[in-house]
């Protein structure tokens, strides 16, 4: 990924002697006698991925957003955090219109920009633990065109808080900060996107519908769709097998590359395409993707919450029965 700043494994890289002598010195009996709180596989190899170990080190030169509910935050946050509210990054950055979902940049800029963040800035983002608000705090920054490094505490509140990391209560003054967006198309899948590349048959784009296998074959009962069911030619995996421990943390490296190149068979090489309902649960598989080295890789804005709406009429197609299209079930409960 290309950011425009330098990397979080490259600032790691150019620090490490820094580092690892702050490892080696006051913390080391603490991060080994508890190093799951201090360390994860994620983060040793994704680079877009920290642990508390390494955000101790480095916590005077990144922006911290924080994506847990207010009072949580309120009773503990880490410190110089700033708090990123979830329900406006939900409701108020898309609008729909006749072509379907739109992303509005100038929205999530403006939560940007009050929560103090500029465009430049090496952000880490944290919640209650590694899935979907924090994935999709980052997707969000990344489709408004954020220039620096955006990463995830793998773990979240709760290893930082283990670790003994540095907390603050109640909420801090914020000095707004400016943003000007720029919508990334790189980043973000529309319906025309996916409508060009589906067909009666299949589609000619690999297609991850990361809800839950009931709703995959149609088997839900969302009463805001009309259709249930998945976009014909989508593979199914399930957000939660991305995650262990209730979603606490990410999968080892070698195990997303068992979930994501040997059992669902998918190519990074190709372009790829993510969704769920509204597109939250779809950004835990586009961050995954993207962590693994997919080249191009997107998050369908509307998601089934518009494709549910349309009709094969006009070329929408979708596939709904017991046996349709393929589950990928590697990690499942």
């Amino acid at each position: 990924m290309n950011t425009g700043s330098p990397s979080r494994r490259t600032l790691l890289r150019a620090t490490g002697a820094a580092a690892t002598a702050a490892i080696a010195g006051c913390l080391s009996t603490l991060r080994e006698d508890d190093p799951e709180n201090y360390a994860t596989p994620a983060a040793a190899e994704f680079e877009d991925v920290v642990d508390s170990g390494w955000l101790e080190d480095n916590l005077e030169s990144v922006r911290l957003l924080d994506v847990r509910d207010e009072s949580a935050f309120t009773e503990g946050h880490v410190a110089g955090a700033h708090r990123l509210p979830d329900t406006e990054l939900m409701r108020d950055h898309y609008e729909e219109t006749d072509d379907g979902y739109e992303a509005s940049p100038e929205v999530i800029a403006e939560i940007a920009a009050d929560a103090g963040i500029e465009p430049d800035d090496d952000v880490v983002v944290y919640g209650e633990g590694s899935n979907l608000w924090e994935t999709y705090a980052i997707y969000t920054l990344r489709a408004i065109g954020h220039d620096g490094t955006v990463a995830l505490l793998d773990g979240g509140y709760a290893v930082w808080e283990a670790a003994d990391g540095a907390i603050e209560t109640g909420t801090p003054d914020v000095e707004s900060a400016r943003y000007e967006p720029e919508l990334d198309t790189d980043v973000v899948a529309t319906r025309a996107r996916v409508a060009e590349r589906v067909h009666e048959d299949g589609a000619d784009v690999q297609l991850v519908d990361n809800r839950s296998p009931e709703e995959y074959r149609g088997k839900d009962d969302d009463d805001r769709v009309t259709r249930h069911g998945h976009i014909t030619g989508a593979i199914n995996v399930d957000f939660p097998q991305n995650l262990v421990d209730d979603g606490a943390r990410l999968r080892s490296p070698e195990e997303l590359e068992q979930l994501w190149f040997e059992d669902a068979g998918l190519d990074p090489r190709e372009e790829t395409i993510s969704y769920c309902t509204t597109a939250v649960r779809g950004s835990v598989g586009w961050f995954v993707m993207q962590q693994l080295g997919w080249e191009e890789c997107r998050n369908y804005e509307g998601s089934w919450l518009d494709w549910g709406l349309l009709s094969e009429d006009d070329g929408y197609y979708y596939s709904s029965c017991s046996n349709a299209g393929t589950v990928v079930d590697t990690f499942a409960d």
